[in-house]
């Protein structure tokens, strides 16, 4: 999304250089609907990103809690292993 908000204030190469200095008005002088809409764009893209982030950080410490408790097994395991050959 926010690449498109990009690309559509980006005035292209092929225009005249008076056209592309009409385009690249003061943020004063730009419709307001149209920088409403490029603000929120680039909101909605900082959410989702911050969303995805989240949800990957999620899944990690997930990741990290199997892989702790799996250590904690084999440590028990090899603890009970360790006693039981001590006894015999």
């Amino acid at each position: 999304m926010q690449d498109q908000a990009v690309a559509q204030s980006l005035p292209d190469k092929n225009e005249p250089a008076d056209t592309q200095a009409q385009t690249t008005l003061p943020a004063e002088h730009e419709d307001p609907l149209a920088r409403l809409d490029r603000a929120l764009q680039r909101i909605s893209f900082a959410l989702e990103k911050g969303k995805h982030a989240q949800q990957r950080q999620n899944f990690d410490a997930q990741e990290l809690a199997a892989n702790v408790d799996a250590l904690i097994s084999r440590v028990r395991d090899t603890l009970a292993q360790t006693a039981g050959t001590e006894e015999t």
